[in-house]
């Protein structure tokens, strides 16, 4: 094969998925919204379950971190934003109680916002204002992320 042709293929492979990707980026809303819906199934066994509560946190953990690793993909980096802080809060392992479990409705409230409203990118000083009440939240039960040190960052 020559080098035109291979650059050719590559390029309608390319086409391809691009194409392929902007289809899924059309149903991101419906299916991201159908998530955040498992989500809340998640929070209201949370809520119900005292025993199981920790699991039931743990399946919310595993489907917000979907949120959290698509959102920017297609277009809803405030998504991600508000998944990274949900994902904060509920990997924790640790006992969560019922002001825990409202501040995971927030976070599943923001979400359904953005998706209605069809926001895209970060939502601008709204979506700032949002995403950093959400965070302080988090920070106030948790405490700051820790940060990683120097050393750590060059090896």
């Amino acid at each position: 094969m020559s080098d035109d042709s291979k650059e050719g293929e590559m390029a309608r492979r390319l086409a391809r998925a691009e194409a392929a990707v902007a289809d899924l980026a059309k149903s991101y809303v419906t299916w991201a919204s159908a998530d955040v819906e498992k989500c809340a199934e998640h929070l209201a066994v949370a809520r119900a379950d005292t025993d199981g509560r920790a699991s039931a946190v743990r399946d919310l953990y595993a489907v917000a971190h979907n949120i959290k690793g698509q959102g920017s993909s297609f277009g809803f980096p405030l998504m991600t934003r508000i998944g990274n802080s949900l994902c904060r809060l509920t990997r924790a392992k640790r006992p969560f109680g019922d002001g825990d479990l409202n501040i995971v409705q927030a976070h599943l409230d923001a979400m359904r916002l953005v998706l209605a409203q069809n926001i895209r990118g970060d939502g601008g000083p709204l979506g700032a204002k949002l995403s950093e009440k959400l965070e302080g939240m988090v920070v106030e039960l948790l405490g700051p992320e820790p940060q990683p040190e120097a050393d750590d960052l060059i090896r």
